[in-house]
């Protein structure tokens, strides 16, 4: 079950090339992959050690004396916590059909958008998030975001009632991991991501699905990316019920990109032929010389 820290409201588009549009379509499957062997490694890093300079500020400005204790927990659990886990991150955008997502995402033009319905994704034992666009020089920013954290945190348990902070320190991490710098901001991104361990964690759940079953750990895949592995992990998607997905209504429109090879009937006669229902199929507008 999708833990909703954003409620995206209209399509989510992933862009794509043209083998992983027909591997998705094909297996009804996300890729969730690892964020720490992302392009860029500094983007965890980035946010985590901001995050806690901000955190050790707001406990020594606003929140000092016992008021804050809660704040030094959450601090002391998030470092080791943040050692023992992997962030799986699947990668959706809110700009249909824009040029730099196109030379960037989708195999330099030559691939497609897949446009989501965010019901499709309900199902998925992950937390969507709205990537939040900091300016790495402005502690302000960082500042807000622990007042914010602050502000939704329990004050009461303490350190060692786990099955409330290691929800909490969950949350925190998750939130974390959805920091990306300005530069990045044309790319109005939203995240789905999943956190587990790195070694299993026997009776832990890591999630749960819409009907109350709870979902545990799972060995990552791996695939080669640029002559690099990459960990991933797979989830189905579509409106879950009865115990199974039904994907069929999950695709709301596909765009083929400014170079794409493949024509509009091309497109729409092979959704069709994976069971996909009422999917618009449409060009690109975009020009690329």
């Amino acid at each position: 079950m999708a833990y909703l820290e954003h409620r995206p409201s209209g399509t989510l588009y992933q862009y794509c090339s043209q083998e992983g549009f027909f591997g998705i379509t094909r297996s009804k499957r996300l890729w969730f992959s690892d964020l720490a062997e992302a392009n860029d490694p500094r983007e965890i890093e980035l946010g985590f050690e901001k995050f806690i300079e901000a955190l050790k500020s707001v406990r020594h400005d606003e929140y000092s004396g016992e008021r804050g204790i809660f704040l030094s927990i959450l601090a002391s659990k998030l470092a080791p916590y943040r050692k023992n886990i992997h962030a799986f991150c699947a990668c959706f955008s809110q700009a249909p059909d824009e040029l730099p997502m196109w030379s960037a995402y989708a195999s330099s033009y030559t691939g497609l958008a897949i446009g989501f319905r965010p019901t499709a994704l309900l199902g998925i034992s992950g937390r969507v998030q709205k990537v939040r666009y900091l300016n790495d020089n402005t502690a302000a920013d960082f500042r807000r975001m622990v007042l914010d954290v602050a502000q939704d945190l329990d004050r009461a348990p303490p350190a060692i009632d786990t099955d409330y902070w290691i929800p909490a320190s969950v949350s925190v991490f998750a939130a974390v991991t959805a920091l990306k710098h300005q530069s990045w901001s044309y790319e109005r991104e939203v995240r789905m991501i999943h956190i587990q361990t790195k070694k299993p964690t026997e009776g832990v759940p890591t999630g749960m699905l819409p009907d109350g079953t709870e979902t545990h750990w799972t060995e990552p895949l791996v695939r080669q990316v640029d002559g690099r592995p990459i960990s991933y992990l797979e989830f189905p998607f579509g409106q879950y019920r009865d115990g199974a997905y039904d994907p069929r209504r999950a695709i709301k429109d596909v765009i083929i990109g400014p170079k794409c090879t493949l024509t509009e009937l091309e497109v729409r006669d092979w959704l069709e032929r994976c069971g996909f229902e009422d999917v618009v199929v449409r060009q690109s507008t975009c020009a690329v010389r």
